[in-house]
């Protein structure tokens, strides 16, 4: 068998069942909080189930179908197991079960026709009475034909009713805690049964319908399957065919009980709906025999005229009761209007007494802003008349003379405080100069003579 380049898929972005109210979910076993999420919808765990235990003797396989996942919401990876298919073709003994051509071929054919939008997400196959582990043989499977990091196995001991599954972490295969049943919300109570069935938990009476077990379903093909001996069989034999039918028999007690109570139940509701039906009907006649005795009472009234003309007279009647109606229900409208409109004026009404209420408030303080008024006018009249009389002095010899001893004085007042810094800067440049012009001290210490020559 000849295996092509791996290509690692993107994992589809879709929130995780637990999280979705749409599903419904149970935790079979205890799943770790360091696990990949496994998510396993209950039809195909009943497939597995019930292929598990079709034949005991061998070991069975099959493909896991669905989609590897990652929320959107946090980021977190997970299996969604939707749809499982049976594996045919293939080579298996009592301790091995190993794919071939022909079934890599029939699986691929099958999931393109039935399934063509699931990814093949891992596959399982059955240890009977052997455990749950993974065998040299099993890892070859899984590196060569299950190498996507998403992909899983999940085996299953149909003999001591055991199961679990494999994931990779960190380049092996490893055992999860646990993993989840889901199915729709609408099938809560299955999904319950299914769980206890699996963990070996009795269900509470009346849950999950009237369907059998997958285990007890084998058991009883294979007690119909199993073919007649001419003596009968030794007395743990026979000990199990009477705890088989004594269960099968507390089963269809149970049923029957049920149905009977059910069908007491419709009975009951069937009578109660017929007595009402009756009283209906008695109430009908009633008021129709009641409309007839008016209609020949009127008719009495009446005396000879011609039955034609009173029905019609009768029918213009109704006719101006049904128009008298048609114009109470316009008026009944028009007045409706009229008050939403009275509403709406009310509230008008309402703004402009606030409006009146501040217009008030700003006239009391009229008088007041008046008299400021006035006395600023006065001011500035003032001001005007003394600008006025002050303007021909302005306009005048005396005031351009003014106007210039005042540009004047600005002139003298700059160059005065120039002369004052020009006169300090000469000042430090004659101190500077001074100090660096004065002579080095010398010092008083006289050199030794000299004691020794050289010649």
């Amino acid at each position: 068998m000849v295996f092509g380049e791996i290509k690692y898929r993107e994992p589809a972005r879709v929130k995780r069942p637990d999280r979705d109210p749409r599903h419904a979910c149970v935790a079979c076993q205890t799943p770790g909080p360091n696990d990949l999420p496994i998510f396993l919808d209950r039809g195909p765990a009943d497939l597995i189930e019930r292929h598990a235990l079709s034949d005991v003797s061998v070991e069975l396989g099959g493909i896991l179908l669905g989609k590897e996942c990652v929320d959107p919401a946090t980021g977190d990876h997970f299996a969604w197991i939707t749809q499982a298919l049976e594996a045919k073709h293939y080579a298996n003994t009592q301790a091995s079960f190993t794919y071939t051509h022909d079934s890599w071929e029939e699986i691929t054919r099958d999931r393109d026709r039935l399934y063509p939008d699931l990814d093949i997400v891992g596959w399982y196959h059955t240890h009977p009475s052997f455990g749950i582990f993974l065998s040299h043989h099993d890892l070859f499977i899984h590196q060569n034909f299950f190498a996507q990091p998403l992909q899983v196995a999940y085996v299953v001991d149909p003999i001591q009713s055991t199961r679990g599954f494999f994931r990779w972490s960190d380049g092996k295969m490893v055992q999860v805690g646990g993993f989840h049943l889901c199915a729709e919300r609408t099938e809560r109570l299955a999904l319950s049964k299914l769980a206890n069935d699996l963990e070996n938990l009795p269900s509470p009476s009346g849950q999950g319908g009237s369907a059998l077990s997958p285990r007890l379903e084998a058991e009883l093909i294979k007690m119909l399957s199993r073919p007649a001996h001419p003596h009968a069989g030794g007395p743990a034999e026979r000990l199990s065919i009477m705890a088989l039918l004594a269960m099968l028999g507390s089963f269809l007690g149970v049923v029957g009980l049920a149905a009977a109570l059910w069908l007491f139940q419709l009975n009951t509701r069937l009578g109660e709906q017929t007595e009402a039906l009756v009283a209906l009907q008695r109430h009908l006649d009633d008021a129709a025999g009641g409309q007839r005795l008016a209609v020949d009472t009127l008719l009495d009234k009446v005396g000879g005229e011609d039955p034609s003309k009173f029905i019609a007279r009768y029918e213009r009647t109704a006719k101006a009761r049904d128009e008298s109606h048609n114009r109470l229900l316009a008026e009944l409208a028009i007045n409706e209007t009229l008050g939403l409109r009275a509403k709406e004026l009310a509230a008008d009404l309402d703004a402009a007494r606030a409006s009146l209420k501040e217009s008030e408030a700003d006239a009391k303080e009229a008088p007041a802003l008046r008299k400021r008024l006035g006395e600023l006018e006065k001011a500035n009249t003032l001001q005007e008349r003394e600008l006025e009389e002050k303007r021909p002095i302005v306009e005048a010899t005396d005031g351009e003379k003014a106007k210039e001893l005042v540009d004047a004085l600005k002139l003298y007042r700059t160059t005065t405080w120039a002369g004052a810094l020009a006169s300090l800067l000469l000042g430090l440049t004659a101190v500077y100069f001074y100090f660096k012009s004065l002579p080095e001290p010398q010092s008083t210490i006289q050199p030794s003579p000299t004691t020794h020559r050289i010649v």
